[in-house]
């Protein structure tokens, strides 16, 4: 039976930009023009992979490459499926792809649904819906403090000393706590657009600090408790 909806790679360059591409029965992806997905770059080989819709399922698989393709940082030495939140580099990070496959989320639960986070404190993934986002070692530690105390309003200088582990000074840190929770909010909503789904809600409580409204869902515990803030009055 021919597919609905193909699969999509969220590409993301390492200054930020962002974009969508629609999978292919076969896409290939390398430094030449001839490819489906063209990245340049001194790392990437003229053919680097490719991605094959096999029997209804996306497997990638490297072309012989000088530097390697990874999925979710381990280099892959031959066919291998995907599967949504999988995070693809070539031999370097300076472009990473989010794979997404919009069947597979439809019919892999019926009745059931990623939690909004998850969080993997022993490997620091995040994933939002079940794709994984890319957070910076400041993101996660501020979203790991927010989601420690969820429903409770995280003030600005805890989150701080949470992040960088200094005090909270208004004049000078002020800037770069705005700075890094605006990223956050960013990353977490670009996952949660690849899933198709609202971003987790963290909301600003004015003049005290930020609070974490969405549930969490901690991988590290013996067993895995969703932990669901309660919606403001």
């Amino acid at each position: 039976m021919a597919r609905s909806v193909p699969g999509v790679l969220e590409r993301r360059e390492a200054g930020g930009g962002t974009e969508r591409i629609l999978l292919q029965e076969i896409t290939t992806i390398g430094r030449s023009s001839s490819c489906t997905i063209v990245v340049p770059g001194p790392t990437i080989s003229r053919l680097h992979a490719s991605i094959e819709l096999r029997h209804d399922r996306y497997v990638i698989s490297d072309a012989g490459s000088a530097n390697g393709t990874f999925v979710n940082d381990q280099r892959i030495e031959g066919p291998r499926p995907l599967v949504t939140g999988d995070v693809i580099t070539l031999g370097s990070d300076e472009v990473s792809f989010t794979f997404a496959d919009p069947e597979e989320t439809l019919v892999a639960s019926p009745g059931l649904r990623p939690p909004a986070l998850y969080i993997d404190d022993n490997a620091r993934i995040v994933k939002v819906y079940g794709v994984v986002a890319q957070l910076s070692p400041l993101e996660y530690n501020l979203l790991l403090h927010f989601a420690s105390h969820p429903g409770t309003v995280c003030t600005r200088e805890g989150s701080y000393r949470a992040v960088w582990g200094q005090p909270y000074v208004q004049a000078t840190c002020e800037d770069a706590l705005n700075a890094c929770i605006a990223k956050l909010r960013r990353n977490l909503r670009i996952a949660a657009e690849a899933a198709g789904m609202e971003p987790p809600v963290i909301t600003t409580v004015q003049r005290v600090g930020f609070r974490l409204d969405s549930a969490v869902a901690f991988a590290s515990r013996t067993e895995q408790q969703v932990q669901t803030a309660p919606n403001e009055g």
